[in-house]
């Protein structure tokens, strides 16, 4: 009885493994791509406090007496996010001798009134470092292109497909592989005054300058179609 059980085993392990290697025919590759070039509608910039003290416990002092300053600026602007970053800090050396310690905290602010949020950073350069400013298309207009740019790239893999199928003179074909997916390149801008505003400028610091810039948004379709009779 065990002889029958092992034979009938390794009969379907065979046929199994030979369905497996078997290669469909009329399998064919396409791609296909939709893209459109979208208005930004939301400004990011980074802006950091930066310091240096021999104790770090005073160093974390004057750095937490800055951020808390910048945040209670921040505080009336409600049509800007702020969001909060990491403390670092590290040890300077100046020929192998211990010479400072060196802290950076960051905050990022988020916003689509480009007025508040210039406006905001012109105050803010008083006393912090602009690190960056970046241009962003927002989440939920994100998320309504591509939907957009999918249906247009499905239509276009289709009528690929229907063009093959009828060249090769086969009645019909069926979706093989399909792989769907996306992205959005935008050009960072780095802020050019990515630095300390000297503490005898007036109290009014000029709003910085922020304008839209765009981004390429796109939708790309990989996958594999088998053309039938």
């Amino acid at each position: 009885m065990n002889k029958w059980i092992l034979l009938l085993s390794l009969t379907v392990i065979t046929h199994s493994t030979f369905a497996h290697n078997v290669q469909l025919e009329g399998i064919v590759n396409l791609q296909a791509s939709a893209s459109i070039e979208v208005e930004t509608d939301t400004m990011q910039a980074t802006i950091a406090v930066e310091a240096e003290n021999y104790d770090p416990a005073v160093l974390a002092e004057q750095i937490n007496k800055k951020m808390s300053w910048a945040l209670k600026t921040a505080a009336p602007f409600k049509t800007v996010k702020v969001k909060g970053g990491q403390y670092t800090s590290h040890q300077l050396y100046s020929k192998r001798i211990f010479k400072a310690w060196r802290g950076t905290q960051t905050i990022t602010l988020e916003s689509k009134d480009s007025k508040q949020l210039g406006k905001l950073i012109g105050l803010l350069q008083k006393k912090l470092l602009i690190k960056s400013l970046r241009y962003q298309v927002s989440k939920e207009k994100l998320a309504v292109t591509k939907q957009l740019l999918t249906k247009q790239a499905i239509a276009q893999f289709k009528a690929q497909a229907k063009i093959i199928t009828k060249e090769f003179d086969k009645n019909k074909y069926v979706i093989h592989q399909i792989n769907i997916n996306s992205n959005n390149q935008y050009r960072p801008v780095h802020y050019a005054k990515s630095r300390m505003l000297s503490s005898a400028m007036s109290d009014e610091a000029a709003p910085a300058n922020l304008q839209q810039n765009s981004s390429i948004v796109q939708v790309n379709i990989n996958g594999s179609i088998r053309i039938i009779n």
